[in-house]
């Protein structure tokens, strides 16, 4: 038995279609239904209720063909797309590693600055230290020169 698309939304108003849903990569393809206590279900010109009728006019036949090509034109698009991804990634992670940047090891010149630095830190308390008994000096000079 044959149902057009008039008499399938008049007979069957409030149920809910069959949707089908393709994963990526044609992967992962499963059809969900309406819950299984309905007495029938029915997708276009297939009747599941009254056993597998399978008259399909030339309109619809049309259609599906359609439908089915640009799907399967679609799932290649996208197999197509995943390998170039595949080839774009693995070119971007070489140009990365050609690209490395060696940093030298600057912790024996580290080592040697702090060094230096220590050096100029006690050589300014000397210099501070000389300056210090000079100024004593003079101030003891001129107390001898007072007496």
């Amino acid at each position: 038995m044959s149902i057009t698309s008039r008499s399938y939304s008049q007979r069957f108003v409030g149920q809910k279609t069959m949707s089908v849903y393709g994963g990526a990569g044609g992967y992962g393809t499963r059809i969900s239904s309406p819950p299984i206590g309905h007495s029938y279900y029915s997708i276009g010109a297939l009747n599941l209720a009254d056993g597998l009728d399978l008259h399909v006019d030339a309109n619809e036949k049309a259609m599906l063909q359609n439908l089915n090509d640009r799907l399967a034109s679609y799932l290649e698009k996208v197999r197509k797309l995943e390998k170039e991804n595949e080839r774009l990634d693995k070119q971007i992670n070489e140009w990365y590693m050609s690209k490395t940047v060696i940093t030298h090891d600057y912790s024996a010149d580290l080592a040697t600055i702090a060094d230096l630095q220590d050096k100029i830190r006690a050589a300014s308390t000397s210099n501070a230290k000389i300056y210090l008994e000079i100024d004593n000096s003079k101030l003891a000079a001129e107390d001898f020169k007072m007496k």
